[in-house]
């Protein structure tokens, strides 16, 4: 039994892990390419800054298909071998994107 409840830790905290690494990136570059987009496409073509944040999540949400699929892949090969309750995925899942986004945050702070 404590095996099974170790496994199912290490497992959820891989995929915190993951998400993390998912949520950081997907805010940076949302925030750094609709930061770039603002002062240099929204300047010249007159668009609002709403809109270089929506064209900042796009790009963001390109990449990070690409991205995150090469993180999921990374990490599914290293995860503990198990089957942890889909609760437990969830909440690690859920967890590791929301800890992930605020961390992508940081780039405010240079911006």
């Amino acid at each position: 039994m404590k095996v099974a409840i170790i496994r199912a830790i290490k497992r959820a905290l891989s995929l915190c892990l993951a998400f993390i690494i998912f949520g950081f990136l997907d805010n940076a570059i949302m925030l750094i390419s609709g930061d770039l987009i603002d002062k240099t496409l929204a300047v010249s073509l007159g668009v609002s800054t709403l809109f270089a944040a929506g064209l900042g999540n796009t790009i963001s949400d390109a990449l990070g298909i690409s991205i995150g699929r090469g993180v999921e892949q990374y990490f599914e090969e290293h995860l503990p071998k198990g089957n942890p309750s889909r609760a437990v995925v969830i909440l690690a899942e859920t967890f590791g994107i929301i800890l992930g986004c605020l961390c992508g945050l940081a780039p405010l702070a240079f911006l």
